[in-house]
């Protein structure tokens, strides 16, 4: 479980990745408490039987996120890392092992928030049709060897696909 740092390398579906999600959503719902609307296991690890990076990703959501800055100290301290330029609409909080394996990323983001809406649709979409979760998968796998150095240039290089999945989402 984990990845180092920058790079991509994914794996097979691995059934342990819903248990391990349920782990430390147990251990996020103490510290967020009734400020968590919902916490989710997003993410290709989410998918049955979608290859992945070896890393949970989960969705928290809140109802503002101001309410946030009362939880930050919290994760300020290892193992827990607050990305310092994070994607508008969201904190995003790294779980690490040591300094260089990310094993967990935690996207808090507004409940109501389209950001949060889209993420969820999205893997409810893969779930639900299967033919769409492979043709992800293939392109993952490509993406993964292309940039098995650049996790960002890797992430980015699946945006357009995604925005087509969602568009096909709320076709439906």
């Amino acid at each position: 479980m984990g990845l180092k740092v920058g790079t991509v390398k994914l794996e097979k579906y691995n059934s342990d990745w819903a248990k391990m999600f349920e782990e430390e959503a147990k251990i996020l719902d103490e510290i967020f408490g009734d400020k968590a609307i919902i916490i989710e296991h997003i993410g290709s690890t989410s998918i049955k039987g979608l290859s992945s990076k070896p890393i949970i990703d989960i969705a928290v959501g809140i109802l503002d996120l101001e309410d946030f800055d009362e939880l930050r100290y919290k994760f300020e301290e290892k193992p827990y890392q607050i990305k310092k330029d994070p994607t508008p609409g969201e904190e995003l909080i790294i779980k690490r092992i040591g300094e260089d394996i990310t094993t967990y990323l935690i996207h808090v983001m507004e409940v109501d928030s389209k950001r949060c809406r889209d993420t969820i649709m999205f893997r409810n979409y893969l779930r639900n049709h299967h033919d769409v979760m492979r043709e992800y998968e293939k392109l993952k796998k490509e993406l993964a060897i292309k940039y098995k150095d650049d996790r960002p240039k890797y992430t980015a290089s699946k945006n357009d696909f995604i925005q087509s999945v969602l568009e096909k989402a709320n076709e439906d």
